[in-house]
């Protein structure tokens, strides 16, 4: 084992890897010039740099490098994301953002390859309200509205994984093309989001099969109230998402009730969220509830439902050190019985070195698959830069 991960490492290094480290080096070279960012900001939605106003472009920049060592496979030495942002003023009221991503070593099939993950174009004339057309994630999920950079744990859940809406399409990497209406109210304690989308997915080509109809909505039921010293803060929200499919590939979200692949849906695909967001302090509580309900057309398929969960609670042991235990469920197909079935709990440890500019984290996952008993743990270690 110990030879075929040293020979891993040595063809990684030899290959596409060169580049990324040399990435990196870059990234650590030019940190004296970043403005670094003092406080741990994990958990906030993902971070647009054109929503400065006052300036017409401008750049960050990501990157994550992973350990995982894995029970019953071999492990992975990874540039787990390299991830590229620019964004900026077109004139005022008009915004435009673009992301990128490159990755390697991660035995996926979107491996060595850059990605257009978003490119969008964004009004934002009225007080209330954007309108947003282009390439982006369709408004559902708040784990999944949660930056790469930002999460507490290495990884989120597999039930955002697979049950928001593009959840397992590969490349399109949860994003599709269409159009939304957002904005907040009620002092901004009320924020939602509408949105129109092509339903395949992105970068994959345009066929015409949705549209699929996203919203999301969050309310601040309890807003900076103190609490035994500590401010308190609450968030309720819900989503819905709705598409006619025609001949979408859903094997990376649910099996048939076979048990297998499920490659040709046809049908009517309805997901449902619910989700719970509280701070109090250095505490933070995560909980999100998620449910896909596939209907086919097909009359000699049987409808089926997947749901998934999890809870993650979060507490800062100092200013720079947190630890945080999640616990999830994901069933992708209530009729069948399969290793797919799981039932996991990841137990982590944040070092904040700069905030999430740069920081070191470490997780242990106790997979547990209903329909195998044998080990499946797994430990990582992920290393992440970030240039703002």
């Amino acid at each position: 084992m110990l030879q075929t991960t040293r020979r891993d490492l040595q063809g990684w290094l030899t290959g596409r890897g060169l580049l990324f480290l040399v990435a990196v080096l870059w990234v650590l070279w030019s940190g004296n010039a970043v403005v670094w960012g003092q406080t741990a900001s994990a958990g906030r939605e993902d971070p647009h740099p054109s929503r400065s106003p006052s300036r017409k472009i401008h750049w960050s920049l990501y990157a994550q490098i992973r350990y995982t060592g894995r029970e019953r496979a071999e492990d992975l030495y990874a540039l787990r994301r390299l991830k590229l942002m620019i964004g900026g003023r077109v004139s005022e009221g008009v915004r435009y953002y673009v992301q990128g991503i490159f990755k390697e070593g991660n035995k996926s099939h979107t491996d060595g390859r850059a990605y257009l993950q978003e490119a969008w174009v964004e009004f934002t004339r009225w007080q209330h309200a954007r309108i947003r057309i282009g390439q982006f994630k369709p408004p559902f999920g708040m784990e999944r509205f949660t930056s790469d950079a930002r999460i507490y744990t290495i990884d989120r859940s597999q039930a955002t994984d697979h049950l928001i809406p593009n959840g397992g399409l590969g490349k399109s990497f949860t994003r599709d093309r269409g159009l939304q209406l957002a904005g907040r109210a009620m002092d901004g304690r009320l924020a939602y989001a509408w949105g129109v989308f092509d339903g395949r997915g992105a970068n994959h080509r345009f066929h015409g099969i949705g549209p699929l109809i996203a919203t999301r909505i969050t309310y601040e039921v309890i807003r900076h109230r103190q609490l035994a010293g500590r401010p308190v803060t609450v968030r309720l929200g819900g989503a819905l998402a709705t598409r006619r499919a025609r001949d979408v590939d859903f094997r990376g979200c649910c099996p048939d009730r076979r048990g297998l692949e499920l490659r040709h849906f046809r049908g009517r695909d309805t997901r449902v969220g619910l989700e719970l967001a509280g701070d109090w302090g250095g505490t933070s509580l995560r909980a999100e509830y998620l449910q896909a309900h596939l209907d086919f057309r097909q009359p000699a398929e049987r409808d089926f439902t997947a749901s998934g969960y999890y809870v993650q609670v979060g507490q800062f042991l100092t200013s720079r050190i947190q630890a945080v235990i999640k616990f999830e469920q994901f069933d992708p197909n209530r009729l069948v019985l399969n290793n797919k079935d799981l039932r996991w709990t990841t137990v982590g440890i944040n070092y904040y070195i700069k905030g999430d500019r740069v920081k070191v984290m470490a997780d242990y996952v106790f997979r547990r698959e209903r329909a195998m008993a044998v080990p499946n743990d797994a430990f990582m270690i992920q290393f992440q830069f970030f240039v703002h």
